[in-house]
């Protein structure tokens, strides 16, 4: 039924599309343009339908959950309610507050995608001490995030795809606690990642 309702929505938006290309006076400078656009062959622009994504609800849905969780982290390990959990983390770590902050916040600035995020939790052997008490900390707060507070930040922020990212809330806290397996968050099967999103 879906398909049907998207090929009369694509239908209807390309013949207004043609209605308003009608309707528009032709000036001599849209007739140049046009007759120079025809000999340029090679440069075709591809012609957008208002209100209409070619990209797949799924993709956009799963696009960006890596990166809201990695910066939803960072913010609230500089939070006041990260307090109670950081004070047991930094004592075990050997860390100060102010180097921990800092971290935090020159490494939400660096999170664009996975493989940021996996490089801020994946622990290297040239790593130093600190680097590596710091990345501990950093997975340790994560994991006390993603269990007992991302379900309160996604449904208070602007996160669009709220299902999305309450479906994938447990894949996330699995891939912090062993960030040497996170290459990926979905799986490249078709089948398997609409069933996922199915509700």
């Amino acid at each position: 039924m879906r398909f049907l309702k998207t090929k009369i929505s694509l239908a209807v938006a390309a013949v207004k599309a043609k209605e308003l290309k009608q309707n528009q006076p032709l000036s001599k400078v849209h007739l140049q343009e046009s007759v120079e656009s025809k000999n340029i062959v090679g440069k075709k622009k591809r012609e957008r339908i208002p209100g209409f994504s070619f990209t797949s609800e799924a993709s956009r849905a799963t696009k960006n959950i890596v990166k809201n969780y990695g910066k939803a982290i960072c913010t609230f390990a500089v939070s006041n309610a990260a307090l109670p959990y950081l004070a047991q983390i930094l004592e075990e770590q050997n860390l100060t507050l102010k180097d921990f902050t800092e971290y935090m916040n020159q490494m939400k600035d660096l999170i664009a995608g996975l493989h940021h995020f996996r490089s801020v939790l994946l622990i290297a052997e040239n790593n130093s001490s600190e680097l590596v008490a710091k990345k501990k900390a950093f997975i340790a707060l994560g994991e006390a995030f993603i269990k007992y507070f991302s379900v309160n930040w996604i449904y208070n922020s602007r996160v669009f795809h709220k299902e999305a990212h309450l479906k994938f809330r447990f894949k996330m806290l699995r891939r912090i606690q062993n960030p040497e397996l996170f290459t990926y968050l979905k799986t490249s099967s078709k089948k398997s990642v609409t069933k996922s999103l199915e509700f």
